[in-house]
């Protein structure tokens, strides 16, 4: 069993990769789905990100409007779930090319990230 690093160095990232997720179908089977994640800060193995959807709402949680969306080929509207999450990097994909965020909202993901501390 590995031992976790308690006292990791926190690394800043701007990054863009997706995120593995679990599904429950209607009939109770698992499937597994990616998601786009906002990378925006590294400690030892894990990543600490937030989930970005086009969706204005999700069930159980509340999403902010980006300024402009990441995906440069992409028009639509943008959202990011203001809820800061960590999971280990084996649980992401590669890190999706020119993928950028608004500086305004990355301070603003940044100063969320410094509210839950």
């Amino acid at each position: 069993m590995k031992k976790k690093n308690k006292n990791a160095i926190i690394r800043k990232k701007k990054e863009f990769r997706f995120h593995k997720i679990e599904l429950i179908s209607s009939n109770n089977k698992n499937s597994i789905g990616w998601h786009p994640a906002y990378v925006f800060l590294e400690k030892g193995n894990v990543f600490i990100y937030v989930s970005l959807t086009h969706s204005n709402s999700i069930k159980n949680g509340i999403v902010i409007k980006l300024k402009k969306n990441p995906n440069p080929k992409d028009n639509r509207d943008s959202f990011y779930v203001c809820e800061v999450k960590e999971d280990t990097k084996d649980r992401f994909r590669r890190r999706r090319e020119g993928w950028s965020m608004d500086a305004e909202d990355d301070n603003a993901i940044r100063d969320l990230f410094m509210k839950k501390r």
